[in-house]
């Protein structure tokens, strides 16, 4: 299932509701595998002032925990 929601994620950002619509699993049980991804540095969470680069120089770094998910995308490698 991890390899299919990478699969997905790879595309470009996807939301929790539209990837539990295409991957048809509960939102509940996949916003824990998404959470697990997220430790393990596969995806990150994108909140809404996310920037195109990720979190270097992001003036929120540290503190976007307590703003909301509006989607998942992968984490690119150098």
């Amino acid at each position: 299932m991890i390899g299919r929601i990478l699969a997905e994620v790879e595309h470009g950002p996807v939301t929790l509701k539209k990837l539990s619509r295409k991957l048809k699993v509960e939102q509940g049980a996949l916003e824990q595998m998404l959470r697990y991804m997220v430790r393990k540095g596969l995806i990150r969470e994108l909140h809404p002032e996310c920037r195109p680069k990720g979190c270097r120089g992001c003036p929120y770094q540290g503190k976007c925990q307590d703003m909301p998910v509006i989607g998942y995308e992968v984490v690119k490698k150098p």
